[in-house]
């Protein structure tokens, strides 16, 4: 049985292809499931932030698309990729696509006569994303949304004739009303290695804040700063590691001079997922994510993996990530005194803390990659089947 993916961007050196650590895991994963994997993806060689872990399966095989990272920058190309969809789908037994992947209702077009299954995966709500990221803004978020509503109209009608499946229980509700052909999984990159299991933390001096992910606007960075700045003006010996790149960074320096606390933030750069990456969480002690706006974070589920309390926004899935505050603490978005007292809570409450971290590491545990690719892999020879009987 072989499968095509349409689902991220993927990096190229001239003599093999990789992408960012989670995608790559995934597509490893399915490989194991599949005869034949087959990768649509646009393709680049300039240096980018999604490379570093190669798509290397000896039954993977990348389709390399023009390179865009929006959907205007898609349309430009629709007749390349229009192409490459006609030419390379036409052998493959079923289909698994992000949602929110420009032109993936061309590849169901080709296929539809066929009857190949085509399987949608919303890692997020697209409508909250654009109600809420500060991207979007004006008449960038009028045309954004108009776009979208538009492309969802398609996208329910093959949804309808298909199986769909979200990151999380909450999305699926939403989605539930226009498909009865859809349930939730847990988006999951976790592999054996990047377990790491504590019976508590926050013990020695300083108590290490995380965070990890691209400092860009959205991700409440200045709410940290201003957060540890509130601290260690009470007396709290925490320092903040930044694990990732992004617009923000000189920025956010700047900031970290006129609060007075650049000695206590360390801006550890991008790291590609592996040991030097686990190191970072390892010795971590509470992990931080105040977003604005969210999908699926899979970072709240390594740091639980890594038995890390958390501190993050009721945002996308984070609410079922964290157990609605059973497995971390929950703050209102933008608001620096109330992850403050939320951060000092976990210190404090050797109790609360203990809980958490045991919850969240048992939680974690049943939702590795394995777990979450299969249930997918599982589903879609069902289709398979199905269709061919």
């Amino acid at each position: 049985m072989r499968i095509g993916v349409y689902q991220e961007p993927v990096h190229t050196d001239g003599r093999g292809f990789d992408t960012y650590g989670p995608f790559a895991r995934f597509i490893g994963e399915m490989a194991r499931h599949f005869e034949e994997v087959v990768v649509f993806a646009p393709v680049t060689d300039q240096p980018t932030y999604f490379s570093g872990c190669p798509l290397d399966g000896r039954n993977v095989r990348v389709v390399p698309l023009p390179f865009f990272m929006t959907h205007a920058g898609a349309m430009r190309h629709a007749g390349r990729i229009a192409s490459a969809f006609r030419r390379h789908s036409r052998d493959l037994d079923a289909f698994y696509c992000r949602s929110t992947a420009p032109l993936a209702h061309l590849l169901w077009w080709f296929t539809r006569k066929r009857a190949v299954p085509f399987v949608y995966y919303f890692a997020s709500d697209p409508f909250e994303v654009l109600r809420r990221s500060p991207k979007y803004r004006g008449a960038y978020r009028f045309f954004a949304r108009l776009a979208y509503t538009a492309d969802f109209q398609i996208q329910k009608y093959i949804m309808r004739r298909n199986y769909s499946f979200t990151s999380g229980e909450a999305i699926c509700r939403r989605l539930r009303k226009y498909t009865a052909n859809i349930e939730p999984v847990m988006d999951s990159s976790l592999l054996p290695e990047d377990y790491y299991p504590r019976e508590d933390c926050c013990r020695a001096i300083p108590v290490r804040l995380l965070y990890v992910g691209g400092l860009r606007p959205g991700k409440g960075l200045e709410v940290m700063l201003e957060v540890l700045r509130r601290l260690r003006q009470e007396g709290r010996e925490v320092v903040l590691d930044l694990v990732g790149d992004g617009p923000l960074r000189q920025s956010l320096s700047d900031q970290a001079e006129v609060l007075g606390i650049s000695p206590w933030v360390f801006f550890r750069g991008f790291m590609v997922m592996g040991p030097a990456l686990n190191e970072c969480y390892n010795a971590a002690d509470i992990f931080l994510l105040p977003s604005v706006s969210e999908g699926s974070p899979r970072v709240v589920l390594e740091a639980l993996a890594h038995s890390l309390p958390v501190v993050a926004t009721p945002v996308g899935n984070i609410p079922e990530l964290l157990d609605d505050g059973r497995r971390g603490v929950i703050v209102p978005v933008g608001d620096p005194c109330a992850v403050a007292d939320g951060i000092a809570r976990i210190m404090d409450d050797s109790v609360f803390r203990r809980t958490c971290i045991r919850d969240g590491y048992e939680f974690a545990r049943s939702h590795g990659v394995d777990a979450y690719a299969g249930r997918i892999a599982e589903k879609i020879r069902q289709l398979v089947d199905s269709k061919r009987r």
